[in-house]
């Protein structure tokens, strides 16, 4: 008995997704974790510029493969309304097939006229995957950290930026996904980013997607365990599916935090956070 065309359609779209999911897994994630990389605390030097606005953004960037060049443009033109000095930028592609094989550090630094440096976070058909981030200031100098853990692997990119009168390390990151299947690997990356942080030798401004509201066990960990303040209302969600707030912006213990807030802007699943710091 012949199967219905349409059963035939279902099974040929099943037979592919199944191969693309385990070539993606055989090709990109690790099996085994990594050790942490920070080093010891170094000496510091409160080199605070007086006012600093950040963005944390989440720009979905396999949105692209539906939407093209418009879901750029849609990011930038948020960036652009706003204007902030520094943006971490999580979820951005370079020549991968989810974006058409195009490059949107290279896109949105056209679109925003800012200053922009890569940190990958994985290869995956000669396409890289990672955080970004743009500034109006001068970059200094960046480096990627390999985050440890199993599955998709994550990284946190630190940047020493000069901007406003004063020097400041700039990290952007984004840790595991899959909600609670993903915890105790969330508390690890968490912990490794901490040790980071901590080793800052200027102010330092912490921005990404973390994948867990703050009340839950491995946030409220990270955040009880380091001297890193939250900029905005906890309660805020970013995520517009969830409805939970997963993105994030956290300052170190010298910046006041004027300002902060949640924008309802933008073509991502994720909203933007925006915060003014100040240090008088």
């Amino acid at each position: 008995m012949r199967r219905p065309p349409w059963k035939r359609v279902l099974l040929v779209l099943a037979l592919i997704f199944i191969g693309v999911m385990s070539y993606r897994v055989l090709g990109v994630y690790r099996f085994r974790s990594l050790e942490c990389d920070a080093m010891p605390a170094r000496a510091f030097a409160a080199t605070y510029p007086k006012n600093l606005t950040v963005m944390c953004f989440n720009i979905e960037g396999h949105a692209t493969l539906l939407k093209g060049d418009e879901h750029l443009e849609d990011i930038a033109a948020v960036i652009r309304k706003y204007n902030p000095d520094v943006v971490g930028i999580n979820e951005a592609h370079r020549g991968t097939w989810q974006a058409r094989f195009g490059d949107h550090v290279e896109q949105l630094r056209l679109l925003t006229g800012y200053n922009v440096v890569f940190g990958r976070s994985y290869t995956f058909m000669r396409g890289h995957f990672g955080n970004a981030v743009l500034t109006r200031g001068d970059i200094v100098s960046s480096d990627v950290h390999e985050l440890p853990g199993t599955g998709e692997p994550r990284s946190m990119l630190e940047s020493i930026i000069r901007i406003n009168g004063g020097t400041i390390d700039f990290y952007v990151t984004h840790t595991s996904a899959w909600a609670s299947l993903s915890e105790s690997t969330r508390a690890e990356q968490l912990k490794c980013i901490q040790a980071h942080v901590k080793a800052s030798t200027h102010p330092y401004i912490l921005t990404g997607d973390l994948n867990a509201p703050p009340d839950s066990d491995e946030i409220k960990a990270f955040l009880d365990g380091n001297t890193l303040k939250f900029a905005g209302d906890p309660e805020e969600p970013t995520h517009r599916v969830m409805l939970q707030r997963l993105d994030y912006i956290l300052a170190d213990a010298g910046w006041t935090v004027r300002s902060a807030r949640v924008l309802d802007e933008g073509p991502s699943d994720h909203r933007p956070v925006f915060a003014e710091l100040t240090h008088q």
